[in-house]
Parts: C-alpha cells; structure tokens; sequence
C-alpha cells in the first residue's frame, strides 16, 4: 500500500513480505547506512525469528531503489469493556517478557543519502497508517530522533527517559590522555584502592571467550550474580526470563561468529570480579550487560569501576572509537564518560478527547 510519495521518495507498507527477501534487503541497506548495533540484521532478524509471527514492513525507496526499512507489530490494546486501541510499536512487540531483551538507539534503518527526507518521508507515512485512536510507539530512541512526527501533527507524550552516557575514545587519542590522565583523582584512587584488593586475592586477569561454548558458559554464570544484584520480578534481572535467555542464546552463536559479541570474565585469582556481555559493531563496544560478584563487605572493593576500567583500556588497544554505556542512570557510567544524552520511549497518537482524558488521569495517577 503506498501511503507517502514525500520529495521523491516513495513509502510503501506491506503486511508479513518474505523474510529471505527482508533479509536480502535489510542486510543491503544497513551497508548503506551509519545503522547501530540494534538496528544491524544480526539483532533485528534473531528478534523475528524469537518473538514475531505477524508483521508490517515499512519500506522507503528513491529512484527505485531501498532507502529506509522499519518493522512494526501491532497489538490490540483494550482501555474498558468498550474501547480498544491498536498500538503501533517500532521493532518491539508490546509484550514485557519479549520487550525485556530491550533494544536501544531504536529508529528506522535509513540510508545515509538523503537521509533527513527519507525520515520526513517515512514519518508522514505514518500519519497516513494510524487510525484516528492508534498510538504509534517508539523508543527506547535518542529523544530528538521522531519529533518529525510532531511537526507533521500528531501528538507526542514521553513515557519513560533516562539518560545515556557513552565514552568518545578518539577524543582521549586526539588530547594524547591515557584512560587515567581523563579520570578524575578520586576515581583514579578508587580503581587503584580497589585493584590493590582484588590482587591481595589472585592476579587480576581478562579473559575473552573464545568458542562459542565458552561464550554460553559465560551466560550461565553469570544469571545467579546478575538476579542477585536486581531481583527475579517482572521488572528485575531478564536472566530470570526465559525468553530473554533463549533469545541471546540464539544472539550469541550468530554474533560470536562475526565478532560482534563479546563475553569477557574478570577474574581475581579463582573469584570472580564480573562479568561482562558487550556488543562490537562497526568500531563501538556497547555495554549490553554485567553481572558483578558483591561478595565482599568492604567498599575498597569495586567490581564495576575496575571491570570496565580494564575492558576501557582494552578496547582503546584494540582501535575502538568509543564505549558506549547506553541508557540508564548509574555513577560509574558518568564516571567514565565523557559524553551524554537521552533516551526516551514515545507515544504518537492524533490529537483526540479519549487519548487527552487518558493522559490527564496518568498525570493525576502519578500526582497523588
């Protein structure tokens, strides 16, 4: 269905296309794009493959060839016994166990040519698909990414925010700092207080997972350190859902073998520091997960902060361009970055009495 014909560029939305073919022409276009990890075939495939059955695709071309791609799975959501919604959501499914696995820098796959129109153009499509009381449903995305959909008329209610934090490497290359002349001293006390402990214990050591065995084996340790620290509720440590593990255990094999994942144990002698699950795509090491060993009482002892003090340094050796911590507020991100942002989860919907009534009565909700 051709919904938008915007500066040259035509959108079209087809319901459930071949995957083979979707494949074939994500992995072209991503080749043509400045895409992060979580928009890379190697995510967005895995996540079809585990949570998606039926599906429309958004399909962007200028001069007959593909220039933008995004997935949508839309949901029935029911507000009382006698009104119901549909809910839009971009490269999510709606559902809290699948949504979990929780995707980042989330938008549509565009090419670099052209690219503001082709996001003008793949916008106001959307315009065109929602029904008057649909909500189109982004995030979690860089906050400025769709407020294209603003201007263009529907109404925009932020959900959820946090910040998100990232480390720029080339810049410390550029100033000629090592990881430590960029900390501050009380940082530098504090990592160098805590190694000093951690190697009283054993030597302190970074070890890679090199086969995919010892990748999985590295995500079985790591569960019970990571629901420790955040609980097994609903809201807590994915680890304690089965769709969150299956998933990565489909992730992991796939991007073990391209080199865009990467497990690493930090050890002390035979106890563990932590353990960390990072992505590495196209020269950026994303900090996906950690699972960290609090075992010791005393606070000299900081299994994050010299964690991602060694892997830091590590990726600097490697040639990296940055670390990006991603979202979610916490001290030693800030601690490490030198740059930050913010993430946010949206709502689109056409202005309407039944969707301002319902924002009126969340804010109200949330006052008292």
């Amino acid at each position: 269905m051709l919904l938008s014909d915007r500066f040259g560029v035509q959108v079209e939305w087809y319901k459930n296309p071949d995957r083979a073919w979707l494949a074939r022409a994500w992995l072209d276009l991503e080749s043509r794009s400045s895409a992060n990890f979580f928009l890379s075939w190697l995510w967005i495939g895995t996540w079809l493959d585990c949570f998606v059955k039926e599906f429309t695709l958004i399909e962007a071309k200028l001069d007959g060839q593909t220039v933008g791609l995004g997935i949508v799975v839309t949901k029935r959501h029911m507000l009382s016994s006698r009104w119901w919604r549909k809910q839009h959501f971009l490269h999510r499914t709606g559902s809290q166990q699948e949504d979990q696995i929780w995707i980042e820098y989330n938008d549509f796959l565009i090419a670099d040519q052209e690219h503001n129109a082709i996001r003008e153009a793949m916008c106001a499509s959307v315009l065109s698909w929602i029904d008057i009381h649909d909500v189109f449903i982004v995030g979690a995305s860089l906050a400025d990414k769709f407020h294209t959909l603003s201007t263009l008329g529907l109404t925009e209610r932020t959900v959820w925010e946090t910040n998100n934090y990232f480390l720029d490497l080339n810049e410390l290359r550029e100033s000629k700092q090592t990881l430590s002349q960029y900390l501050s001293r009380n940082a530098r006390y504090s990592i160098t207080r805590s190694l000093r402990e951690y190697q009283k214990i054993g030597d302190v050591v970074v070890r890679k997972a090199k086969t995919l065995d010892e990748g999985l084996a590295l995500l079985k340790m790591a569960k019970p350190l990571h629901i420790a620290r955040w609980g097994s509720g609903a809201n807590g440590s994915g680890m304690a859902n089965p769709l969150f593990l299956a998933f990565h255990e489909k992730l992991i094999p796939k991007g073990m073998a391209t080199g865009e994942i990467e497990l690493y144990h930090i050890t002390a002698g035979a106890e563990t520091i932590g353990i960390i699950y990072n992505f590495y795509y196209r020269g950026v090491v994303y900090f996906y997960l950690g699972a960290l060993n609090y075992c010791h009482k005393s606070t000299h002892f900081k299994p994050g902060l010299v964690s991602h003090y060694l892997l830091i340094n590590q990726a600097m050796d490697d040639g990296a361009c940055a670390y990006d911590f991603m979202g979610g507020k916490a001290r030693y991100k800030s601690t490490f970055s030198n740059q930050e942002g913010n993430l946010v989860v949206s709502h689109y919907s056409n202005p309407n009495i039944f969707l301002s009534m319902e924002s009126f009565a969340r804010k109200m909700k949330h006052r008292f």
